[in-house]
């Protein structure tokens, strides 16, 4: 014990001499440790781990998808209830749709976040209400009573937590609802985007349960107790096929596909991009290892001649290892300390940052298992290089060693080579991780710039809901509509002011099939289709989409026998490819219908398309109808303004809620800020690659730097004398350039090659950019060079101010 406690404090002692060697390696380390635990804490919490619901392994997301194109779709009620009955496969199959609800209290209007599930929906999480009762079957069905289990937060914050609340009526979307439970503490669907506050039955969906075509639900089932997926995927398929023989006008090319709930929740572009995230930590977790193992290879040739006074002074080749090792063991736990600390605030600022981009983020929390692993690989780093002296001193050349002097106490040939290899090694890796750190910068530029077909700045928008009895009266919508445009025009500083459902960028598509008038009608499954918008007439020029043809709405398209259409080019190419769709009459429109609105619309305009959910999908056929002619109970206001839109922000809520105080007001934004936060996730990624890139390069370069300086201290004599027999400043600049140059030119042709198959990986998260595209690869490539010229040119520069006599004279 003694004998530790000497080597502790020698090794300690050896570190406090050094503080420059000491800060750079522990910092060195801690940063790959850290980076290393905190993407691995988010990895190991979102993908590896299952989420929270019993028995997650038997949970799985049910899609309603096309045979020939797998997306994420809904489901009918009629249809779910056939997946139901002719299944062996599962214990139970649920329904849910994320809703929004009006809470109306005291003629104060707010909107809550909740869900609209099947009576099973709790059953198959095994989840039970902490106070009163589940849903019965009956209670989803059209036409029954209202019925509300609130969450266990609603409970205690607006009902003080009181027995009583069970059987009070609350409000919701203006009609009556009973309070039949609370749900546990903590309760969280992890498929719900935000928390609930409170769950209804679908029987608020009224019609839309007896119709076939009315995707509206989103499906989930919990397998039986020895069923596989595969088994579970083949049965579904089977009757997909069945209600496509049986329903060929609701069910052509229509399947099932089952995802376990655990990628669902996370998402295959975020589990990709994890895992690829997971893959750059590492590399700058090497490359920090590899310049900390250079650092310890200076280190002991610097220190050649001690260990040899050492040996000739008669100290054996363990008691020397146990000094370097104990050495070694000191910077590795300081290092894992402050890797630690780093780990905890990257971990930390990725929650801040990326809680929108990443469901369960907030569960995250530090994994000792990663911290232990990253640790071990940089003690196990240190360790090893620490001891490549030893082996050296084991058998050592004492004369040799003792007569050189401290400027020439140079490595031998052995320990240079290592050092060599070591530097290419850290450019390659260095080179990898910044081309895609570039692949993905370029992406994201690209992504940002792409125009969404319509003017975004200087625009204001609120989303709201007419929940009211009154409001069931088409001509009671629009009134209320056309006197809230007027006070929103009345404004100072407001331009024009317009009315759409839904709002470009605010999450939501309302889409439906129709017939083109003159044409046979088409099979079952082939219908038309396109995406639909109520408007009013200033919405095109306010919020400035171009008319390539024919007219825009205008206040004489009122309620009457022919309504007025107009569609986007996306709609007029694939429709009517050879004729001019103007004039044409289209009818049997299937969305959002109201008694007494027009039966056939006549294609009065063609505007320029535009990009509704995200700047990355293309343009999809879109229909536009005149609020005047189809009013919907809900919309976005917007108001474009003549300078920054958000100082309207409050007189903008209160134009809209002066009119109707039991009207919510909620998501108040920028339009800009809508399409920001659809690239969000993308801009968090890149962000965390350019953090990693550039934290990559800046240790490369410090291994650049550290190994030519090295070489510089120990080759002074040697320039000396170059420069006594003639040698001019430029020839040593040349000569010490060049040493670096060489290393880092094979280091960057071994990168581009390893990145030519690496980034193959991150081809899905890229958009319009190739995984290997020359540019990125070229400009990264000679952007590195270049800084590693200046990393040469620093010391070179040094070692070209050499004063020959001073050099020979030290020696």
């Amino acid at each position: 014990m003694q004998t530790l406690l000497q080597d502790l404090r020698h090794g300690a002692r050896m570190l406090i001499k050094h503080p420059g060697f000491t800060l750079i390696a522990m910092l060195t380390l801690a940063l790959g440790i850290g980076a290393n635990t905190a993407i691995f804490s988010v990895i190991n919490a979102l993908i590896l781990n299952p989420p929270h619901i019993v028995e997650a392994e038997r949970v799985a997301a049910i899609w309603r998808t096309a045979k020939d194109e797998l997306f994420e779709g809904y489901v009918s009620y009629l249809e779910l209830q056939d997946w139901r009955a002719q299944n062996r496969s599962f214990e139970t199959i649920a329904a849910y749709k994320p809703n929004g609800f009006i809470l109306l209290n005291e003629e104060q209007a707010e909107r809550l976040q909740g869900m609209r599930v099947t009576a099973n929906f709790l059953a198959l999480l095994k989840v039970k209400p902490i106070r009163g009762r589940d849903f019965q079957v009956e209670e989803e069905k059209r036409g029954a009573e209202g019925v509300v289990i609130i969450s266990h937060q609603f409970w205690q914050n607006r009902l003080g937590g009181a027995e009583a609340a069970l059987g009070r009526q609350l409000s919701l979307n203006g009609k009556p609802f009973t309070i039949i439970g609370v749900l546990p503490p903590g309760f969280e669907f992890p498929l719900a985007a935000k928390q609930t506050e409170l769950i209804t039955t679908i029987a608020v969906e009224g019609g839309n349960l007896d119709e076939r075509g009315a995707l509206v639900l989103k499906a989930i089932g919990r397998l039986k107790p020895g069923i596989t997926f595969t088994q579970a995927q083949a049965e579904l398929t089977n009757i997909a096929a069945n209600l496509e023989r049986q329903y060929p006008q609701y069910n052509r090319n229509a399947t099932a596909y089952l995802t376990p709930v655990d990628e669902q929740i996370v998402g295959s572009e975020a589990r990709r991009a994890l895992w690829v995230l997971l893959g750059a930590v590492g590399f700058l977790l090497l490359i920090a290892c590899t310049n900390v193992s250079n650092l310890l290879l200076v280190r002991a040739s610097a220190r050649r001649k001690e260990l040899a006074l050492r040996v000739a002074l008669g100290a054996g080749t363990w008691r020397i290892a146990r000094h370097l090792l104990t050495e070694s063991l000191l910077l590795a736990l300081l290092s894992g300390g402050a890797g630690l600390l780093m780990a905890v605030w990257g971990l930390s600022a990725i929650k801040s940052y990326g809680a929108e981009q990443m469901p369960r983020l907030d569960e995250v929390q530090i994994d000792a298992r990663a911290l232990i692993f990253t640790l071990a690989v940089s003690v196990l780093t240190a360790l090893l290089f620490s001891l490549l002296p030893v082996f050296k001193a084991a058998r050592p050349d004492i004369i040799e060693d003792l007569k050189a002097g401290s400027k020439t106490a140079t490595s031998g040939g052995s320990l240079r080579w290592w050092r060599d290899s070591l530097v290419v090694v850290e450019v390659a890796l260095g080179l990898m991780l910044l081309i895609g750190a570039g692949l993905m910068m370029r992406s994201f530029g690209l992504l940002v710039n792409v125009r969404p077909g319509f003017d975004p700045e200087n625009v204001l928008t609120g989303r709201i809901s007419l929940t009211r009895a009154a409001y069931e009266n088409t001509e009671e919508r629009v009134r209320y509509v056309n006197q809230t445009l007027d006070r929103l025009r009345s404004l100072p500083g407001v331009e024009s002011a317009a009315f759409v459902a839904p709002m470009p960028f605010s999450g939501g598509n309302v889409g439906s099939d129709f017939r083109i008038e003159g044409r046979p009608k088409p099979a079952p499954g082939q219908e038309p289709g396109a995406n639909n918008r109520s408007v009013t007439a200033q919405y095109f020029q306010a919020i400035r989409i171009p008319l390539l043809k024919g007219r825009y709405f205008t206040e004489q398209d009122q309620r009457g026998a022919v309504g007025a259409a107009i569609i986007n080019e996306t709609l007029a190419k694939r429709y009517f490819p050879n004729e001019d769709p103007l004039g044409k009459l289209i009818s049997h429109i299937g969305a959002n219908q109201n008694d007494g609105d027009p039966e056939q619309w006549e294609i009065v305009g063609v505007i320029g398309d535009v990009r509704h959910s995200s700047l990355i999908k293309a343009a999809t056929p879109e229909l536009y109808l005149p609020y005047q002619q189809n009013s919907w109970n809900w919309g976005n206001f917007f108001v474009r303004t003549t300078n920054d839109p958000t100082a309207l922000t409050r007189s903008f809520t209160e134009a809209i809620r002066s009119g109707d105080k039991t009207v919510p007001v909620t998501n108040v934004q920028p339009l800009t800020q809508a399409i920001s936060d659809t690239v969000a996730q993308a801009r968090f990624y890149t962000l965390l690659f350019a953090l990693f890139g550039l934290t990559g390069l800046a240790l490369t370069l410090t291994g650049i730097y550290g190994v030519i300086s090295y070489a510089v201290s120990q080759q002074t004599q040697e320039i000396g004398i170059r420069m006594a027999l003639g040698a001019q400043s430029s020839d040593v600049l040349k000569l010490v350039i060049g040493q670096g140059m060489v290393l880092t030119l094979i280091g960057a042709g071994l990168g581009l090659l390893g990145a030519l198959g690496v980034t193959r990986l991150m081809q899905t998260l890229l958009f319009t950019v190739s995984a290997t595209d020359p540019l990125t690869f070229a400009g990264v490539a000679a952007a590195l060079v270049a800084v590693a010229l200046v990393a040469c040119y620093v010391p070179a520069r040094r070692a070209a101010k050499v004063d020959p006599l001073v050099a020979l004279r030290s020696e």
